[in-house]
């Protein structure tokens, strides 16, 4: 497979007519049909090929016949030479296959043609020369032609001829092949554009292909060797931003570029699949399973141990899903650019191969297909060597994408599919090997050949059989592939075989070995060609640091620089001249494949085993290789190129998926792949700490979606990392780097961190004990923090009184103002875990203790700290005394809060607290404030304390994009309420629908439990902002706002039945509101339409208004309702069910004693806080009075049921009835509400 190739370039002439063509293979064009003649007639076709270091059209021609001509529509024509390789395209050995593609999307994507215009003529004497055109611009999918067949529109941007009178410069260019990229995606058939510097092209969709004819297909797939009836070409999808995918196979390089690594790699698919029959045809299932989950988004994780063939299974299902229509391959690990693909209308296929690695980028994908995934299938395989903390976060956060269940991780190679694999790979090198020698050379080294027999048949008839595959370690497709290169290496004299080594060398060691063994004389040439110095163990400790490290610039120059500087870790180039280091920087650039400038050797199996040796060998490499606070040539100076770099070691060590390596050689001794995790281990807790401020500035870079992918991808190989136990020592060392208002994309590590430094210091670690004391209780306190974000909130509430414990015991043993202030955060810390599980009485005792402990401090010592903690404690007092009904001490808190922030005494050195944190403090103060006053009824301040937080918010939010996301999406939600107060209906639509869209779905997203009470209360906000717009419109106007209030109640009740019980139990006051809530907005949409509705209707839709009623009832009787707001809500709750027993027919007493009842509870509110209640009150009051001379609304009663039957009925027939504690609790409600 190959992109435009000059050298398959033909000018075509053929009486009179004149036009360019392509070599699809070494006999057969394809060309536009109104360049030749009809089918069967004789074409003269010329080459442009190469000719003393440049190109030039030979003076060789060749014929031609007509194949194929399509008609009018499509207009092309498939050519078929008379001889065989008239152009002798394959002497070089086998020309690769073009790529054929059809353009899907909207995008305009990049593509090249090159043909034979009439403005490349030129009369040169007697001669006549003919010039090709290089024609570049973008081919625009939204323009096209109104025909039979869609065209393609080329808009050149290279510059056009000038236009002649009657003659078409561009005469000439039809039939030339029309690429991009990799793809041939049209033929070039019109000269004469309607619109300047526009060529038109008609698609290889139109003529191969399910929409080609199939005199075409079978006319290319003949001249492929390929006859198998009925098959169709294969069109590979080409969209503007397809180099995001790599596709399933790759074809090798050039035979003086590829080396056996390359044979063995899954990329380029030399061995044909084999095995796994059963796996394919589930994950093909997988695929194609129509399934309404997710939108048509769904993620799978397929694990296994190394090298047992997950990746190649992987590419073998891009490669069937392809062949299937779908859009399907590996994605580029160096993209993060996912909306084209998202986008798409077509069903999609995207592997992430080492997910584990690339957590970041899989969360980008994930993220930006929730979003804008379509409803086209989207299916994401991430393969990794196992699951962990990085998967459970996807699970988490994506938990409608997921199987219930993961698959079982990838068995080893089972022992019935070991020989099929063998087989195919020893034909597979076989036939590589012959096909890139000479005749002469294979018969030479396969010995003497008799008259008629070619090398091939010796081969095959002196084979050695297949070589026994019963060991554990052939369960690894690698290994397998590796015996097989060995013995077709073996059989034509290339090299002895591989002897077992030593008689303690496991056979997995002594194959890896062999393999390495094969490029390290592959490397030793190409050096010796280069005049460098080509020693095998210089070569080794090169490639093994180039596998290691990264090396990235704006230029060729300034990568080969980096490149170089890396190339210093290798000790026998430390003190070499630079030329040298850069010129085998060249060399390995040139000698490896992949992406980047410092290149990995390739199968990752390998570049393992090497850099685990020079490791081991080398120690100090480790450490200089993550200095990442340091300046020496071992780590780059971009902090996104130094988290790809420690990437690189982590993974190819395997330390992210806690591998067990290579195993010992039998001797005793440790093996390097032991010595070189003890060596990283060493590096890893000298360098915690800084390891951790890079993951803190690459992660949280919100600007750069690249270098957060790489960030969170880091902070997920670190979390992985630090989990084990022996890294104890090292978290608690890098606890101290963590904020307390950590990002979000860090949340996940720093509980880790925390939670490891708490087992640490309990087990006793870093004496004296006074200082591990409180470094006990400083751990606590951060990992409650750290749960309370994550939403364990129970758990959390545990531990911040054991970290109030802890400081308890500190004070009282030594007492000070250090360890005084240090008791009062945790207090305040212990209430807001209180508030958070519903204890507000106790939070308020909290929140007083802390204050009562803070002010004495602030009044000897006035610093900015002390008045911070102050600030913090006032807040949460606030809080807690509105829950529990106190509400003008609540304002009273909140005001002095506010007040003491905007006086905050002048910052002294020691202060720890930055300036952002200070503002953010000020718009948690003023976005309490504006909560309190709202309450207490002065909704003017409230709107501007609430819209002067939100302006706080959103300018810390661009400095920090990644740290502001849950407090924004409150102070968004708090200001729709206070706009709801003052009846500014349209205002707090908005500012609620702002706070859902931009923040609240993409927060339940990745976080679920931590922001669903949030979430879910502004759902409900949402819907009531709705509601109210609706009632103040006309009423022919209320439909939609009506609608759009009961989808997003029910999405918050939905929410509430999500939450875990603790959570829920915590939430029951906002969920009897929002239960209320359902239940006027259903009465509401049953007044808007009684008139043109069947009875029945109307009574099962105030059925359902009654039971959300009952609902909120019962929820507000299991709460403590001192609280005035708590009672009014109550109230509020009495009288929509009196209103929907109105509106069943209930009997008339009923429904006067229902209102009377509501009416009582209104009068009682409005007795303690006179005006509060009155409009609700007189509202109430008028029902009364017009049900008692009017009487209930008229019901349409049901049709009385005839007994047709004739049959005798029970006088009694006594209904069933739930028995039990939910039987009791159901008949309790049933009589409390009556």
């Amino acid at each position: 497979m190959t992109g435009l190739d000059a050298e398959r370039l033909v000018s075509l002439s053929a009486d009179g007519r004149r036009g360019s063509g392509y070599l699809l293979t070494p006999e057969l064009v394809l060309t536009a049909g109104h360049c030749v003649g009809p089918k069967g007639s004789a074409i003269t076709a010329r080459a442009y090929a190469r000719h003393e270091g440049s190109y030039d059209l030979s003076e060789e021609r060749h014929t031609f016949r007509v194949a194929v001509r399509g008609d009018e529509e499509p207009d092309y024509a498939l050519l078929e030479s008379t001889a065989d390789d008239p152009f002798r395209t394959a002497r070089d050995g086998p020309s690769g296959e073009v790529r054929l593609g059809r353009l899907i999307g909207e995008g305009a994507v990049a593509a090249q043609a090159l043909g034979f215009p009439r403005s490349g003529v030129e009369q040169a004497g007697a001669r006549r020369l003919v010039n090709p055109e290089d024609v570049r611009g973008r081919v625009l999918p939204l323009t096209g032609s109104r025909r039979e067949v869609r065209r393609l529109n080329l808009q050149i941007r290279t510059g056009s001829s000038p236009l002649a009178r009657g003659v078409s410069p561009w005469s000439g260019m039809s039939g030339a092949a029309l690429f991009s990229g990799d793809h041939l995606i049209g033929v070039i058939t019109e000269d004469r554009a309607t619109i300047q510097g526009r060529l038109i092209a008609v698609p290889v969709s139109a003529v191969f292909g399910d929409d080609g004819p199939a005199e075409a297909n079978a006319c290319l797939l003949a001249a492929l060797g390929r006859t198998a009836p009925e098959q169709r070409v294969t069109l590979d999808p080409v969209w503007a931003g397809g180099e995001i995918l790599k596709p399933a196979y790759s074809p090798l390089p050039p035979r003086d570029q590829w080396s056996e690594a390359d044979l063995l790699e899954s990329r380029h698919g030399v061995v044909p699949f084999r095995g796994r029959a059963e796996q394919l045809r589930a994950l093909v299932d997988w695929c194609e399973h129509e399934d309404d989950r997710g939108g048509g988004q769904r993620i799978r994780l397929l694990t296994g141990g190394s090298t047992v063939g997950k990746t190649r299974l992987a590419r073998e299902l891009c490669r069937t899903m392809a062949g299937r229509g779908w859009v399907a391959g590996v994605v580029d690990p160096l993209d993060v650019d996912f909306s084209g693909v998202c986008a798409l209308p077509e069903g999609r296929l995207l592997v992430i191969d080492d997910a584990d690695a690339h957590a970041g980028q899989l969360h980008v994908l994930l993220a930006e297909a929730t979003e804008g995934g379509g409803h086209h299938p989207l299916r994401v395989l991430a393969v990794a060597h196992r699951g962990g903390p990085w998967w459970d976060a996807v699970r988490r956060r994506y938990e409608a994408l997921v199987d219930a269940e993961d698959p079982a991780p990838l068995a080893p190679l089972p022992e019935a599919d070991r020989e099929d694999v063998y087989r195919a790979a020893y034909a597979a090198f076989r036939g590589w090997y012959e096909e890139s020698d000479s005749k002469a050379d294979a018969a030479v080294r396969v010995g003497a050949v008799p008259e008629g027999e070619t090398a091939t048949d010796v081969a095959a008839t002196d084979g050695t059989g297949v070589p026994g595959l019963e060991e554990p370690d052939f369960g690894s497709y690698l290994l397998i592939l590796i015996q097989a290169l060995v013995d077709a290496r073996s059989l034509l004299h290339k090299t002895h075989s591989a002897t077992p080594g030593p008689p303690t060398r496991s056979r997995a060691n002594a194959l890896l070995d062999y393999a390495l063994d094969v490029e390290r004389q592959r490397w030793q040439a190409s050096a010796e060609r280069q005049r460098l110095p080509h020693d095998p163990v210089l070569l080794e400790r090169i490639v093994a640091v180039s596998s290691l490290a990264v090396a990235d610039g704006e230029t060729d120059g300034e990568r080969e620089t980096e490149a170089a500087r890396r190339l210093r870790l290798v000790p026998d180039l430390a003190d070499e001249p630079e030329w040298l280091t850069r010129a085998f920087a060249r060399w390995q650039h040139a000698e490896l494949t992949g992406e980047g400038y410092l290149r990995s050797l390739q199968p990752l199996r390998l570049a393992e085993r090497l850099g685990a040796k020079v490791i081991a060998a080398f120690p100090d490499i480790a450490p200089r290789l993550l200095d990442v606070g340091g300046d020496g040539p071992g780590i780059p100076q971009a902090a996104t190129d130094q988290a790809r770099q420690i990437l690189n070691v982590l993974h190819v060590l395997q330390l992210t998926a806690g591998s067990d390596g290579c195993r010992a050689d039998g001797t005793g001794e440790p093996s390097a792949q032991q010595r070189a995790r003890e060596a990283l281990d060493a590096a890893l807790r000298g360098h915690a700490r800084p390891l951790v401020r890079l993951v803190k500035q690459v992660a949280a870079t919100d600007q750069d979606q690249f270098a957060s992918a790489i960030g969170t991808s880091l902070a997920c190989a670190l979390n992985s990392t630090l989990r084990k136990e022996s890294a104890q020592e090292v978290a608690a060392q890098a606890l101290g780097e963590l904020d307390l208002a950590c990002p979000d994309v860090l949340l996940e590590l720093a509980t880790a961190v925390a939670e490891h430094a708490v087992q640490h210091y309990r087990q006793g670690g870093g004496a004296p004990a006074q200082d591990n004391r409180e470094e006990l209780a400083r751990a606590l306190q951060r990992w409650s923090l750290y749960l309370a974000s994550s939403g364990l909130r129970i758990q959390a509430h545990e531990v911040a009184g054991q970290a109030v414990d802890m400081y308890h015991a500190l004070h009282q043993f030594s007492p000070s103002e250090e360890h005084e202030f240090a008791l009062a955060e945790a207090l305040k810390d212990l209430a807001d875990r209180l508030v958070d599980v519903g204890r507000f009485e106790d939070a308020d005792l909290c929140a007083r203790d802390s204050i009562r402990r803070l002010e004495p401090l602030f009044q000897r010592n006035p610093s900015r700290g002390n008045a911070f903690g102050l600030v913090k404690s006032l807040c949460t007092l606030a809080t807690a005394t509105h829950r529990i009904g106190r509400q003008r001490e609540a304002l009273q808190a909140a005001t002095e809060a506010c007040e003491l922030i905007e006086r905050l005494p002048q910052a002294q050195e020691s202060d720890e607290h930055a300036p952002d944190e200070i503002q953010g403090m000020r718009a948690f103060a003023l976005r309490g404030l504006a909560w309190q006053l709202g309450a207490s009824g002065r909704v003017d301040d409230a709107v501007a304390r609430a819209s002067e937080s939100v302006e706080i918010y959103e300018a810390l939010r661009e400095r920090c994009p990644g740290l502001w996301k849950r407090d924004i999406a409150e102070a968004l939600s708090i200001l729709g309420v206070q706009h709801a107060a003052r009846q500014e209906w349209d205002e707090s639509v908005d500012r609620h629908t702002e706070a859902l869209n931009r923040h609240y779905n993409a927060l339940e997203r990745e976080y679920r439990e931590a922001v669903r009470p949030q979430h879910a209360l502004a759902l409900g906000r949402l819907a009531e902002a709705h509601l109210g717009r609706a009632r103040a419109r006309p009423a022919e106007s209320r439909q939609e706002d009506l609608l759009e209030a009961l989808k997003h109640v029910e999405q918050a009740l939905e929410q509430y039945e999500g939450m875990r019980e603790e959570d829920r139990w915590a939430n029951r006051v906002h969920e009897a509101w929002t239960s209320c809530l359902e239940a006027e907005v259903l009465l509401a949409l049953d007044a808007m339409g009684r008139r043109q509705r069947a009875a029945p209707a109307i009574r099962q839709t105030c059925g359902r208004a009654e039971a959300a009623a009952r609902r909120a009832l019962t929820l507000y009787d299991e709460l403590d309702v001192r609280a005035w707001r708590l009672r009014f809500n109550r109230a509020r709750a009495q009288a929509v069910l009196a209103q929907s027993y109105g509106g069943r027919g209930r009997p008339r007493a009923k429904v006067l004693r229902a209102h009377e009842q509501a009416r009582h509870a209104f009068a009682r509110l409005d007795a303690e806080e006179p005006g509060r209640a009155e409009a609700e009150l007189h509202a109430i009051e008028d029902t009364i009075e017009s049900l008692r001379h009017a009487g209930p609304p008229a019901q349409a009663r049901a049709q009385t049921a005839v007994n047709r039957s004739g049959k005798r009925r029970k006088r009694h027939q006594p209904k069933p009835r739930l028995h039990g504690r939910q039987g009791r609790q159901g008949a309790a409600g049933r009589r409390r509400h009556r």
